[in-house]
């Protein structure tokens, strides 16, 4: 035919039963919505399983029938009833198109499979409460990401040094930066003492019983020390004395369980001690400010794929972890 020539007419549909001619030369999703139609049994139905109006979905079969030179689909009152041609299309089509989709669906779920290397850094502490159970649970979601921890007190530059993640604390919020933070939990301190000790001077039921009481004090110096408890009738501040003191936690902790006297310690110092039988809170609806943890990241856009997920796991599982399950929470 020459350029200027006009083009053919398209041939009247056949009531053949072979196949239509010349299937090339049909559109791959038009020939889906085909066997959509056939398959869901009317326009409608296949409209709503493809969520496309159900005039998407006539077009698209009138255009294949047209490509395809041959009726596929007779419109009858009951609705769409297949041609011969049509069910001969379909038997030859309906497999290749369910076969294409389940490759596109597992392409879809390799690409969304997170894979590759975490880097997270954070204290000792958050990386034996936290981390050790949190991480041994997600890789074992996701098989194709490894996880590398590192627990330091160093303040580490995360971009810098080549860390996707960090979980840190601060005084109820982090000093302004570049990083993105989520706030984990409040880890705010209870009063914690051990059993021998409360058996041999009782364990206190009010406030006004802990003046009574040999105390444990967080601030470095012996001799007295004024409680910021927050309980259920709001704030109280109470002075305790007491012949030891210091700034480390764990110092503290081991005096308690030594019988000295009642200690403040975070649910992450106190845990295994009082799963133990070592430790007992005090007054549980009862706690001290303490500190807020966090998991923190560079602002990357967008941020990747592993990151995000383990984020979010820790966003969702790490409060169970941080918090003491038998107190009052803030």
């Amino acid at each position: 035919m020459q350029p200027w020539a006009m083009p053919r007419p398209p041939r009247p549909p056949s009531s053949s039963a072979r196949p239509p001619a010349a299937p090339a030369r049909a559109r791959l999703d038009e020939l889906a919505v085909f066997v959509d139609v056939a398959t869901a049994g009317s326009l409608a139905a296949a409209a709503r399983r493809l969520g496309v109006p159900k005039s998407t979905v006539g077009r698209a079969v009138a255009r294949l029938e047209h490509s395809l030179g041959a009726a596929l689909v007779r419109r009858v009152g009951g609705g769409p009833a297949l041609t011969e041609p049509g069910r001969a299309l379909l038997a030859q089509a309906g497999p290749h198109v369910a076969a294409l989709r389940d490759l596109s669906a597992a392409a879809a779920r390799a690409g969304a499979e997170i894979r590759g290397t975490l880097r997270v850094t954070t204290t000792a502490d958050l990386a034996r409460v936290v981390l050790g159970p949190l991480v041994t649970a997600f890789v074992a979601r996701h098989p194709l990401v490894a996880v590398d921890v590192d627990a330091s007190t160093r303040l580490i530059d995360l971009a810098g040094e080549g860390f996707d993640l960090a979980l840190r604390v601060a005084q109820r919020s982090l000093a302004p930066s570049s990083l993105v933070a989520r706030k984990l939990a409040r880890l705010d301190l209870g009063l914690y003492a051990s059993p021998t000790y409360l058996a041999r001077r009782g364990a206190p039921r009010r406030l006004d019983e802990l003046a009574d009481h040999d105390h444990l004090l967080l601030t470095g110096r012996a001799g007295a020390a004024t409680l910021a408890l927050d309980g259920p009738r709001g704030p109280v501040r109470l002075t305790v004395t007491g012949r030891i003191a210091g700034n480390d936690p764990y110092f503290l902790r081991e005096a308690a369980i030594a019988g000295a006297g009642i200690g403040p310690l975070t649910w992450i110092v106190a845990r295994d001690e009082v799963v133990a039988g070592r430790l007992i809170r005090v007054l549980p609806d009862h706690r001290l400010a303490g500190t807020t943890a966090y998991v923190v990241h560079p602002p990357l856009r967008p941020l990747p794929a592993r990151t995000a997920a383990f984020r979010s796991f820790l966003v969702e599982h790490a409060p169970a972890l941080l918090l003491d399950p038998g107190a009052a929470r803030p």
